[in-house]
């Protein structure tokens, strides 16, 4: 691949607006079949991972939705 790809693929993270909030059907953790909408219903104004854990068991896996937090965290409310 050429440096100019390589440089834009570098900057895409600039392109995607950082308010942009995901969508109720994007899946979140893999292992418990947990979606931004089914975090979005429990009421919570706020990420909370204690209660995320103890509702629907996240972290319990495989761990990549914990891991990777910082890719939905904010993305959520």
């Amino acid at each position: 691949m050429d440096k100019e790809f390589l440089d834009l693929i570098d900057s895409v993270e600039e392109l995607i607006p950082h308010d942009e909030k995901l969508d109720d059907d994007v899946l979140i953790c893999e292992c418990f079949c947990v979606n931004v909408g089914d975090i979005r219903e429990t009421g919570l104004t706020k990420i909370d991972l204690a209660f995320l854990n103890e509702k629907f068991h996240m972290g319990q896996g495989c761990q990549s939705c914990i891991k990777n937090k910082d890719s939905w965290i904010d993305k959520v409310f």
